[in-house]
């Protein structure tokens, strides 16, 4: 388990942050490299949030129990059985 999500990590390895609005390549606001922000269409993110917006959000940042824990979900375990 990581604290970062998927895109997180995919845009730090490339050094590319996508806007989850038009596709185009995102830049940090300030010199606090908090903020990303689109040029082209002005969409804007906190970084601890980039790659969470939207129905996913909720679900990228807390991770599930079994998650936590690193066990398999009850439909796992009567799959299993």
């Amino acid at each position: 388990m990581s604290i970062f999500n998927e895109e997180q990590i995919k845009a730090m390895m490339s050094g590319r942050y996508i806007c989850s609005e038009c596709g185009s390549v995102m830049e940090f606001e300030d010199e606090w490299k908090d903020t990303l922000v689109c040029s082209h269409c002005g969409h804007s993110v906190d970084l601890d949030e980039y790659g969470c917006e939207g129905d996913n959000k909720y679900e990228n940042v807390y991770p599930t129990r079994e998650e936590v824990l690193n066990i398999a979900d009850e439909d796992d375990r009567q799959k299993n059985k």
